[in-house]
């Protein structure tokens, strides 16, 4: 299994998981005391180092890679499987996880051993900034000034955006199925922030699988993965597909395109 197909299968498994557990932020800390965290997501981790709390963060979940710091974290999972009595003996003052992302079983667990929780959720690119002004109020930190400079530069983007010639595009995440998101997913607005339109805007869940039939009828002109396209792919066959003809291929790094950071 190639590294870019593992983080593939964690962020469909992000995506697919269900948690009705409830948040409590309640660290019980002093202003004075250094308020330990742990974050049971790779971005995350990210986002918890944008919030400048990267003194406070004793534990991470696999695939942790940014910043290279990261690297240096105690593993305590990953989002398939927690290693509780780690979590234990770690003993954090909160735990940050995401709700699409963290089954409701394993909320339900780290509840009962009475760690305190606090959901970071992320729907649109403009969420971003704000969840790291959330993690930080929760840890007592300073964000870092670049965040300052999202949200200006994100409005700069898509009034660009408007006076492109925009094209269809489909966002693959993976082959076997062909999985993409619908437009409301975060990844759909970063292409339109980059004058393109997802051909699977209209999906009714925020992802889904798709057939190869229906990718056919879509023709879109742009098709944007996390890996190339072989010669033996499914979809290389299709010339009748216009980003097949012309090769308009579009290959992004997984970490960079999957991660709301």
């Amino acid at each position: 299994m190639t590294k870019n197909t593992t983080l593939i299968l964690l962020f469909i498994t992000f995506l697919t998981a269900c948690n009705n557990a409830s948040d409590n932020t309640n660290t019980g800390k002093d202003n004075n005391q250094s308020i330990r965290s742990i974050a049971l997501a790779p971005h995350l981790t990210e986002l918890i180092y944008s919030a400048g709390g990267e003194n406070n963060l004793i534990g991470v979940s696999a695939f942790s890679n940014y910043p290279p710091d990261a690297l240096n974290k105690q593993i305590i999972g990953d989002a398939f499987h927690l290693n509780l009595e780690l979590i234990s003996k770690l003993n954090p003052d909160v735990i940050f996880y995401w709700h699409n992302g963290t089954p409701a079983q394993t909320i339900e667990q780290l509840k009962s051993l009475g760690f305190k929780l606090q959901n970071i959720d992320i729907t649109d690119l403009s969420d971003i900034p704000e969840a790291i002004q959330q993690i930080a109020k929760t840890l007592k930190t300073q964000p870092n000034e670049d965040t300052r400079a999202f949200l200006p530069q994100l409005k700069q983007l898509k009034q660009q955006a408007q006076n492109q010639l925009q094209q269809n595009a489909l966002i693959q995440i993976s082959d076997q199925p062909i999985f993409t998101v619908n437009g409301k997913h975060w990844m759909s607005e970063a292409i339109e922030t980059c004058g393109l339109i997802n051909v699977f805007a209209d999906l009714s869940n925020l992802s889904a699988a798709v057939t190869l039939e229906a990718v056919i009828l879509k023709k879109p002109e742009v098709i944007i993965r996390m890996e190339p396209l072989m010669a033996e792919n499914q979809l290389s066959a299709w010339t009748s597909i216009p980003a097949i003809e012309k090769q308009n291929i579009v290959v992004l790094e997984a970490d960079h395109f999957t991660r709301p950071t």
